[in-house]
């Protein structure tokens, strides 16, 4: 019984084959884009890489016009670096040939001082003469020789201020104010460079230095009192023009400041005393009328 089960199975298995086996290649042959899902999913797809190719394009040209005026700063960039480096050799060379100038096989201390005198005297020279790029020349030359010369500093920043150029003079001066604390005329140098950038507090510090190193010098006191009077401190430029005052009593500059000064600081006392002392000193002063209506008025 169970053979026959077997065998009924079998032929039965064998005519579905037999059915279905010459349909398959046409099942496989569906072609499965015209199915709706299909359709819509290749279509998302087109769309998807046609939008990312156009962004790709924009993306491309966005960075294109960034770029332009990056290229053109790097082309500045280069070119003030190259500007840079050849001034930076033409200063090199100029330092060898002044060492080869002076350069023997043996040099001893006197004679290494030697070269640097000749050396800061030529730049020395140059400044006189207004040749500033010959002048920094030799005065980097004598910074080669010995680095920590304050005369060759010195003559680098005064070059380097009468060439208008503020910063390196600035920076120069601060170098050698390192170099040389008492150096009351660096200190007022810094001073003039603080008070033309309008830091008049910076200012009046570098001026009070530079009295503290040398107090006897009276245009300082009198700097110091202008100083003092732009930042509305009349009480504190009462003393420091009194000192100028005390350094050339005569003198109508003074004089004149110390009365502005001693009406701002409400002495009607000192404003009268230094009054009569200009009108002695210069009775045709166009201010005296002024000056006495408004001590009258103290």
């Amino acid at each position: 019984m169970i053979i026959i089960f077997a065998i009924i199975i079998l032929l039965s298995l064998g005519a579905i084959g037999y059915v279905v086996a010459p349909k398959i290649p046409q099942l496989a042959s569906i072609e499965t884009e015209h199915l709706p899902e299909e359709r819509q999913a290749r279509k998302k797809k087109e769309i998807i890489l046609k939008r990312i190719e156009q962004e790709g394009k924009l993306a491309r040209e966005r960075w294109v016009l960034r770029l332009a005026p990056v290229g053109r700063l790097w082309a500045v960039i280069q070119f003030t670096f190259r500007r840079y480096v050849g001034r930076v050799e033409r200063l090199w060379r100029h330092e060898e040939s002044v060492k080869k100038r002076f350069e023997k096989s043996r040099i001893p201390v006197v004679e290494t001082r030697s070269q640097l005198s000749a050396c800061i005297k030529e730049g020395e020279n140059a400044l006189a003469a207004g040749a500033f790029n010959k002048a920094e020349e030799y005065f980097i030359g004598a910074i080669k020789l010995d680095t920590k010369s304050v005369a060759a500093y010195r003559g680098l920043a005064d070059t380097y201020s009468q060439q208008g150029a503020e910063t390196e003079a600035e920076e120069t001066y601060r170098f050698l104010f390192k170099l040389d604390p008492t150096s009351d005329t660096v200190a007022v140098k810094l001073g003039e460079i603080a008070a033309a950038k309008n830091n008049i507090q910076e200012a009046i510090e570098w001026y009070q230095q530079a009295v503290l190193i040398n107090d006897s010098l009276s245009p300082r006191f009198y700097r110091l009192a202008e100083l003092f009077l732009a930042v509305q401190e009349p009480q504190t430029a009462r003393e420091a023009i009194l000192s100028a005052v005390a350094l050339e009593p005569k003198n109508p500059k003074y004089l004149d400041l110390l009365i502005e000064t001693a009406i701002l600081a409400g002495d009607r006392k000192l404003a009268e005393q230094s009054f009569q002392e200009l009108r002695l000193v210069n009775p045709d002063n166009q201010k005296l009328v002024s000056f006495k209506e408004r001590i009258e008025k103290m």
